[in-house]
C-alpha cells in the first residue's frame, strides 16, 4: 500500500480502524450473533453432548423396563426360597414328630413297673425288700458320724 504524501491528506483526520467502529448488527444476522455470543460465554468442554428427547426418553424406558424385570427375578427367586423353605419345615415336622415318638417309646419302656415286668419274663426274681437310698447333696456337709472302724483326723490350720 503506498502512502500519499500529497498535502490535501496531511490535514484530514486519521480513519479510524474497523476493528474500532461500532458494529451495528444487520437485522438479517441478529440471531447468528446472538448464537455466536451464547457460545463464548459458555466455558469450552464444560458441557457435554446434547441429547435429544427421544433419545432420553428410550433411555429412560430401557432403565425401567430393566428396573422391572430385576424385581421380577428377584420375586421369583424370593418364591423359590421360599419353597425350599416350606419343604425344609415338612421334613423337620416330621422327623420331630419321629423324635417325640421315641421319646413316648423310651419313657414307657424305662417304667419301674414295666423293667420289673420284663425283667420277671426273663427269669429274674424281684426283691422282696427294697429300701430307697436318700439323695445326697454334695453341696451340703456330712452329718453323720464316722463308724467305729474309720479313723478320722482332724485337720488343724497352723501351728
Amino acid at each position: 500500500m503506498a502512502v500519499a504524501t500529497s498535502p490535501e491528506r496531511a490535514t484530514m483526520a486519521p480513519a479510524s480502524s474497523p476493528a474500532r467502529a461500532p458494529v451495528r448488527p444487520d437485522p438479517a444476522r441478529a440471531p447468528e450473533f446472538e448464537r455466536q455470543a451464547s457460545r463464548v460465554s459458555e466455558a469450552a468442554g464444560v458441557r457435554g453432548p446434547r441429547w435429544s428427547l427421544p433419545k432420553t426418553a428410550a433411555l429412560a424406558g430401557v432403565i425401567i423396563l430393566v428396573s422391572l424385570l430385576m424385581v421380577v427375578a428377584a420375586s421369583a427367586y424370593l418364591t423359590q426360597g421360599q419353597v425350599s423353605l416350606t419343604e425344609m419345615q415338612g421334613k423337620l415336622n416330621t422327623v420331630l414328630n419321629q423324635h417325640h415318638l421315641l421319646e413316648n417309646e423310651v419313657a414307657a419302656l424305662s417304667n419301674p413297673s414295666k423293667v420289673v415286668s420284663q425283667s420277671q419274663d426273663h427269669g429274674l426274681v424281684a426283691p422282696t425288700n427294697v429300701t430307697d437310698l436318700n439323695q445326697v447333696n454334695p453341696a451340703e456337709p456330712s452329718t453323720t458320724a464316722p463308724t467305729a472302724g474309720h479313723a478320722s483326723t482332724p485337720s488343724s490350720s497352723g501351728p
